[in-house]
């Protein structure tokens, strides 16, 4: 399986989110910027924290996507909306031919003070999407089930 998970993490709930999906899917998992470069994924994850304006070296390493290195993207974006900058990342790599497999947001508010919690619910809902998105792009997890 050519897959894996990359994560950029401020507050903790992205690294929750990619270490389960490295380990559901049996792939590496690595921060942003990486030790290494994709190389003919077939499917990659980022997930992402945005509070506040997207990261200069987060934007950086998603502009360096072409289709020789990464097939189809998902991105996961956690956010106070779930969805303030799904649409800027994925024109980013699109103008680079890479496609963008899926998007899923998830709203955890944060505050001056106050710090929003991951829900097993919000986390479940992220597992279901990465399960479609293995799916949609592996036949082996479409006969799985």
């Amino acid at each position: 399986m050519k897959l894996q998970v990359f994560l950029y993490n401020k507050f903790g709930y992205a690294q929750r989110i990619a270490d389960a999906l490295a380990e559901k899917f049996t792939c590496k998992c690595d921060q942003i910027p990486p030790a290494y470069q994709c190389n003919e994924e077939r499917l990659i994850f980022i997930v992402y924290e945005k509070y506040g304006s997207l990261d200069k070296k987060l934007v950086a390493y998603m502009k360096e996507m072409d289709k020789k290195k990464v097939q189809n993207i998902a991105y996961i974006e956690i956010s106070n909306t779930g969805n303030e900058a799904l649409d800027q990342m994925s024109e980013i790599v699109k103008a680079n031919g890479v496609n963008i497999s899926g998007t899923y947001g998830v709203a955890i508010k944060r505050g001056l003070f106050s710090k929003g919690e991951l829900t097993d619910e919000q986390f479940q809902d992220v597992m279901k999407f990465a399960d479609e998105q293995g799916k949609a792009n592996f036949e082996f997890l479409r006969r799985q089930g």
